[in-house]
């Protein structure tokens, strides 16, 4: 048993240290402008969608049922479509540090959806972890002034990002719970790709024309390969090991992981408001994480 939990320790690790390293690359491959938002992430999605089709093929072929696919083009608008392109567009506009201290404000929206939606327990304490963790946000986004130090737009569109996440996690529970991950990843990647293809029409047929350095093409291939395809691949053996708590519990080394890459590569700096921040959002996530509370079980 201590060595199954000790394999989803590493493997957890893992997910999060090269989910904290996909701010700094996404900052990276965009930093002259060849790649905007919008394309990189449609890189992500397809490439991904690539990688996993590809996985797939060493696996048995599972079929989805017909009552799953509505829920399936949800799933692929939410967790993939709306969250990683607006994540990489935030990236775009504020710094690496500030996309991943937003993202740690995604267990408190879940906690908000499930309450509203899923009959999850309010309680004085899970209250308080909102209230904090909302004020750590607020301090974020306005004392982001731009430049290094972040923008608040770019704040904004990493807040909604993770607000699209969470609607993910607390909506699609049901179709989550009935086939293999690979399965899943699989179909929204794809979906996510054919959404997303006739968009990208314009900006396509322009990337052969555009210049890309060494360094901005090493991370491209990071953000589709690291990024996406191991990072999920490495977060399925941790969930399949360990609690949920304990795996949350890991997305706080992803700020330590951007903030310290983002300032070797120069990209990034340290200020108070992002460390008050961090400290917020952290303490609000552990209020909500220790009043535990039975939700009801969603069926889709």
């Amino acid at each position: 048993m201590r060595h199954f939990q000790l394999k989803g320790h590493i493997a957890t690790l893992g997910a999060v240290i090269l989910f904290g390293l996909m701010s700094p690359m996404c900052k990276l491959a965009m930093q002259h402008g060849a790649i905007d938002g919008l394309l990189l992430a449609f890189f992500r999605v397809s490439g991904a969608a690539v990688l996993f089709w590809f996985l797939s093929l060493f696996m048995a072929r599972e079929p989805i049922a017909r009552k799953d696919w509505l829920p399936l083009v949800g799933m692929s608008l939410c967790g993939m479509v709306i969250n990683q392109f607006l994540y990489v567009l935030g990236i775009q506009h504020t710094a690496p540090t500030n996309a991943c201290v937003v993202g740690t404000a995604t267990p408190v929206m879940t906690f908000i959806l499930a309450a509203l939606f899923l009959h999850h327990r309010v309680t004085l304490l899970r209250v308080g972890g909102f209230l904090l963790a909302s004020v750590g946000a607020l301090v974020l986004i306005l004392g982001s002034g731009g430049g290094l130090s972040g923008h608040p737009v770019g704040d904004a569109l990493c807040l909604l990002s993770q607000f699209s996440a969470a609607c993910y996690f607390v909506f699609f529970g049901g179709v989550l719970r009935r086939y293999h991950p690979v399965t899943i990843m699989k179909w929204l990647f794809l979906i996510a790709s054919a959404l997303t293809v006739l968009p990208m029409g314009s900006r396509l047929a322009a990337l052969p024309d555009a210049t890309l350095s060494t360094h901005e093409m090493l991370a491209v291939v990071y953000v589709v390969i690291g990024g996406s395809f191991f990072s999920y691949l490495l977060l399925i053996v941790g969930q399949q090991r360990l609690a949920p708590p304990t795996v949350a519990a890991y997305n706080y080394v992803q700020p330590i992981i951007a903030a310290a890459v983002g300032i070797v590569l120069g990209l990034d700096i340290i200020t108070w408001q992002k460390c008050l921040s961090l400290l917020l959002i952290a303490s609000g996530v552990l209020l909500i994480s220790k009043s535990p509370a039975k939700v009801q079980q969603q069926k889709n």
